[in-house]
């Protein structure tokens, strides 16, 4: 089974920033996606020097801090009157099927490639809460891909599996996540057609919805265990930051850089979006 373990968020922070660097070089990380749009995207382009060698994508964000257009829509239907991103996940399946919404998502996104291909030649494209899962914005995505050069696109089938610790199963988010699985994973079968269309490669699965905000070394490790001898090419989604005031977030940090799981994960072939297109 091949392996790529990814760190999401890259440029939200510099904590997020350095832990994926001690990630990378102390860790189980092999692959990470930057943020063209967050406060400290110049911060993670200064430390790709210190992470030589690591896959690269692009973290496509609509949903969350502000826009990098510098000439904005008066009435936007992706943000707001300071530039904001104003719409979650459910509004944005609903306006996808809106021909000026998509035109202004997909000048977004032109934008932010475009930003990251000023310094580095990315790997993947994926999206911040998954919104590239969405079928007519993902077409959008494959297309972009293809225009720009980008061999890879993630997808985010999961199957579905128990950790070890009984407490997350009283934890309303949970079964939060489990609605999840299953709305992604439909949205998934649809758009492994797109992929085809646009001759795209991407991860068979992922690890890392189920237990959103609940990532540690074991649900990491039982996931591994419930496919590992299948030949699938699972993608591990990790959020680790250096801040412990994010709890979760500094606990995944824990879990890409624990021994035990490094140990266990050398089983497996390591690899980044990189080697899927080899």
């Amino acid at each position: 089974m091949k392996v790529i373990i990814n760190a999401d968020d890259f440029g939200m922070s510099r904590t997020v920033n350095q832990a994926i660097v001690d990630g990378y070089n102390n860790g189980i990380l092999t692959s990470t996606c930057i943020m063209a749009n967050m406060p400290s995207f110049e911060d993670a382009i200064r430390k790709l020097k210190d992470i030589e060698g690591i896959g690269l994508g692009i973290h496509l964000n609509i949903i969350e801090h502000k826009t990098i257009l510098k000439t904005r829509e008066k009435n936007s239907k992706l943000y707001d009157k300071d530039g904001k991103f104003n719409n979650g996940f459910i509004q944005m399946i609903v306006k996808s099927f809106d021909d000026d919404f998509m035109f202004e998502v997909e000048q977004e996104f032109r934008t932010q490639i475009e930003s990251v291909l000023e310094y580095a030649k990315p790997d993947h494209l994926d999206s911040h809460v998954h919104i590239h899962a969405i079928p007519k914005i993902f077409d959008l995505v494959c297309r972009l891909a293809k225009e720009y050069g980008i061999p890879c696109v993630r997808t985010q089938f999961e199957h579905i599996y128990f950790s070890g610790n009984k407490n997350v199963f009283l934890q309303p988010k949970y079964y939060i996540n489990l609605i999840k699985i299953a709305i992604l994973n439909f949205f998934t079968l649809i758009n492994k057609h797109t992929l085809t269309k646009y001759n795209l490669k991407s991860n068979d699965c992922v690890i890392g919805v189920g237990y959103t905000s609940m990532m540690n070394e074991d649900t990491i490790f039982q996931g591994v265990e419930k496919i590992k001898h299948s030949e699938e090419k699972l993608e591990i989604i990790c959020h680790p930051d250096l801040n412990k005031e994010r709890l979760s977030n500094y606990t995944e940090y824990k879990a890409v850089t624990n021994k035990n799981l490094q140990n266990y994960l050398n089983n497996f072939e390591k690899i980044s979006y990189k080697e899927l297109n080899k």
